[in-house]
């Protein structure tokens, strides 16, 4: 059957069945949500054209429909017409998605983008604010900095929107100390695949504040957040060396000796990255004094090879912006864009042979590549981070144990990027993952750096580790309709 046509009288065309259903459905989804008064971006129009250009021009997709609701009873009316027509909701909360899950993943969803829902109101007696899912972090610094000097533990980049990091991790300079984003949510109000409302948190609807706190995505749409917050430190060391790296063999002590401070030595108030590219950087923040972080680095720079550098310090705000890729006011429309593809690890361990493997991967083929390439390593976990001193099934985020977070980014600065050029990156990770066989080390990926070329078991299974068949368990008691669907979320 799926191979006839018909003619669809009203519209002069032919088409398959399929395609015919499909926009029957579609035309059915516009009835409703006109009939609710859902606010939308019509299709064709400029902001429709501007909402739905991704940040990664390399995966576009076109939406069935573009809600932008103004209240909660809208986000309500939009899911129930997304259910009751067949066809799957997606939230959109900032649209900075690796793989434009904001936009579904694929082609034919309702987005429901809650741009709208950007408030911050802060109770600076207790330490906690409710923040909209909208809003995007440089804002929402700005704002909870000038009520009281607050402040939350979150990402780097200021054009990213709140919903999307809460709900699949949150990692940012200061998470060492304060935990990551999602450690942080007290409560989450949310609308569910049935169009109702329910406060998630540890008291109430337990199981699904579980869930939400890492694979939240796939499990309703989130219209505001209550964090608890802290007062911003102020007086922060801010460092910046840039190792002189001309051989796999320095790469490797380098590694091998960040890897063990960061497992066994590092302490919370001490915050680091290392941005491997055509030029190396070893940067972050400590939070006290000066003469505590020389006794603290020195020994580490020693044994890591690195000397000289740049060291400041820094207010809050001005720390924030020290790692940010602009200002931290962002305006009311995001268009930020580049053309990447991207994968991560999150690996518990680094044996001696895989950081050999991606030492000597890195002086054979990334040395020589042109393309606008880095590979991040975040020191994530270790015996002194709050990360890890929460147990890996207390939340749906998984990578309790994983020593770095791995960023692998491939970019194109023009034009498309070729197919093809993926195998840089997929063979860089394989190398690792080659030598790590059989050594007993997890070796999970982050969501928030989607890979899109994992099928979905692969993505399943190393987003969530051990944590997988839970969440699917509870993906089938709060939606079993799989109303809240994308190729790469639980239950796909």
């Amino acid at each position: 059957m799926g191979s006839l046509t018909y003619i669809v009288a009203s519209l002069g065309v032919l088409v398959s069945i399929t395609e015919a259903s499909s926009l029957s459905k579609r035309a059915a989804l516009d009835t409703c949500l006109s009939t609710l008064k859902v606010p939308i971006y019509a299709n064709g129009s400029a902001d429709y054209t501007q909402a739905i250009k991704p940040f990664n021009l390399r995966v576009t997709f076109k939406p069935a429909a573009y809600a932008v609701p103004l209240t909660v009873q809208d986000v309500q009316n939009a899911v129930s017409c997304g259910s009751i027509n067949g066809i799957q909701v997606t939230a959109k909360s900032g649209g900075h998605s690796y793989g434009s899950h904001g936009l579904g993943g694929e082609d034919g969803h309702l987005i429901v983008d809650m741009k709208n829902f950007n408030t911050v109101t802060v109770n600076q007696t207790a330490q906690t604010a409710v923040i909209g899912t909208g809003g995007r972090l440089g804002n929402i610094a700005t704002a909870l900095y000038n009520q009281g000097k607050q402040a939350i533990s979150h990402g780097t980049c200021p054009g990213v929107g709140l919903g999307g990091l809460s709900l699949h991790g949150g990692y940012g300079l200061i998470s060492r100390s304060k935990g990551l984003t999602l450690d942080n949510i007290l409560e989450a109000t949310v609308v569910l695949a049935n169009s109702s409302v329910v406060t998630a948190s540890e008291t109430q609807n337990p199981e699904l504040f579980w869930a939400l706190r890492g694979a939240g995505a796939a499990f309703g749409i989130v219209t505001n957040f209550k964090f608890k917050t802290f007062t911003a430190p102020e007086n922060n060391i801010v460092f910046q060396y840039y190792p002189s790296l001309n051989s796999p063999e320095q790469l490797v002590t380098l590694l091998t000796a960040m890897q063990d401070f960061t497992r066994n030595s590092q302490p919370p108030e001490l915050n680091m990255r290392l941005f491997l590219s055509s030029f190396t950087s070893f940067s972050g923040v400590y939070y006290g004094s000066r003469a505590d972080f020389d006794k603290v680095m020195n020994p580490l720079l020693a044994k890591m090879g690195v000397s000289g550098g740049l060291i400041t310090t820094n207010s809050w705000l001005n720390t924030l912006t020290s790692f940010s890729n602009g200002a931290l006011a962002q305006p009311a429309v995001y268009d930020t864009h580049e053309t990447f593809f991207s994968k991560s690890l999150m690996p518990s361990y680094l044996t001696p042979a895989a950081i050999t493997a991606l030492a000597n991967y890195w002086n054979a083929n990334a040395r020589s590549n042109s393309r606008a390439w880095y590979l991040l390593f975040d020191s994530h976990a270790g015996a002194n981070s709050a990360i890890s001193k929460i147990a890996r099934d207390a939340t749906a985020y998984s990578h309790r144990n994983a020593t770095f977070k791995m960023q692998f980014y491939d970019r194109v600065n023009s034009g498309t990027y070729d197919p093809t050029w993926q195998s840089f990156l997929n063979g860089w990770v394989k190398v690792i993952e080659d030598a790590s066989a059989n050594q007993g080390v997890d070796l999970g990926m982050y969501i928030n750096y989607a890979d899109t070329s994992l099928s979905k078991d692969e993505a399943h299974k190393r987003y969530w580790l051990g944590n997988y068949d839970r969440l699917a368990q509870a993906k089938a008691i709060w939606d079993p309709r799989r109303t809240f669907e994308g190729p790469q979320l639980v239950g796909s």
